[in-house]
């Protein structure tokens, strides 16, 4: 409840001691990246596991 209205109540305020989880962040968007279909030819997906060798676990 976001009242930041200066008439609103003690009542309609928002408690003191309530914080938003750990776990959200306000800065959630930077991570988010363009569809594939705006992306420029060949840019790979930050969200793609590298491809590396399963025995030695070095990239390929």
């Amino acid at each position: 409840m976001a009242t930041k209205n200066a008439n609103a109540g003690p009542e309609q305020e928002k408690p003191k001691d309530v914080h938003p989880p750990a776990g959200r962040r306000k800065d959630a968007d930077k991570k988010s990246i363009a569809p594939p279909v705006v992306q420029p030819p060949h840019a790979r997906d930050s969200s793609e596991k590298p491809e590396v060798n399963p025995v030695t676990g070095t990239p390929l």
